[in-house]
């Protein structure tokens, strides 16, 4: 598959994955300010600009002008509508690859996407852009050959949300000894509910930390994710990469070897471990492989 095809790919399934992460992380921690979070604005903002990688620390006052950084504004990059316009304009550049119906669902979202939200609607316009989101990856799970088109967008999936999971684990936004802001962090991955569902004795934090770190099931988890990518990488990455792929390598090894009760002693360092590998590897991959500049938005 030609480089250039294959970076579009990629960084389709990456901006898709981030407008689902960030649109989370925000509902969570601003929107609804859910109970076990932080309570500070300021402090909140810090935190989550940090994790979603956003260009610089900011000085968000209040949750509006949090969800205005990084939902709405389109010249931060990492925010959900500078995604949106990364997602469709890097599918308008591979669509000799991409679908119709996946050109179609980012096209539409970009087009609808609004420039301002009143505090009041924050919920509803999260909740759409996780929507979407689910809607342009329920396309290419049901319909794409798993083919490198596939691989290369699953891997920039992977890798997006095992950065973002991971930088959360290490973040100031998780109190590691109360279980309602691990619950919290749960929900912001979009892990909850499948947590929370069947267990026949209340959650502690060691098991919340457990499952968000170590599950071997849930999609959500850094674990599942960490294989995913590492799956991907070793049927995709060339050589001029081998460096970076064997450092990620080496952080997924780490990972499988903590005990499920040593999991919230080690959970913020192996946070930073796995996000700093992934990070690499997005890097290298964008600088030796792709060699794509980044789509005017």
């Amino acid at each position: 598959m030609l480089s250039r095809l294959a970076g579009n790919v990629f960084h389709v399934g990456s901006a898709v994955e981030r407008t689902d992460v960030v649109a989370r992380l925000l509902d969570v921690y601003v929107a609804r300010r859910e109970p076990g979070t932080v309570e500070d604005d300021r402090l909140v903002a810090a935190e989550l600009r940090s994790v979603v990688g956003a260009a610089g620390p900011g000085d968000d006052a209040d949750r509006a002008t949090t969800i205005d950084g990084l939902a709405l504004d389109r010249h931060e990059p990492a925010s959900i509508a500078a995604a949106v316009a990364v997602a469709r304009d890097h599918a308008r550049r591979a669509r000799e690859v991409v679908s119709s119906e996946l050109w179609d669902c980012l096209d539409v979202t970009r087009s609808r996407m609004p420039r301002k939200v009143a505090p009041d609607r924050a919920h509803e316009f999260l909740s759409w852009v996780r929507e979407r989101s689910a809607l342009a990856i329920g396309v290419v799970e049901g319909d794409a050959s798993r083919d490198e088109v596939w691989e290369f967008f699953t891997l920039g999936r992977s890798l997006t949300r095992c950065a973002s999971t991971a930088r959360l684990l290490a973040s100031g936004l998780i109190a590691s000894e109360e279980i309602t802001s691990w619950v919290a962090a749960l929900r912001a991955c979009g892990a909850g509910e499948a947590f929370l569902r069947g267990r026949d004795h209340a959650p502690v934090p060691v098991d919340a930390a457990a499952f968000l770190l170590l599950d071997e099931h849930s999609p959500r988890s850094l674990r599942f994710g960490v294989r995913r990518a590492a799956e991907c990488l070793d049927d995709l990455a060339p050589s001029c990469v081998d460096d970076e792929v064997a450092g990620f390598v080496e952080a997924r090894a780490r990972l499988d070897a903590v005990p499920v009760d040593a999991a919230l002693d080690v959970v913020s360092e192996a946070g930073a471990h796995i996000a700093a590998a992934a990070d690499r590897v997005i890097v290298a991959l964008d600088e030796r492989v792709f060699a794509v500049s980044a789509p005017a938005h």
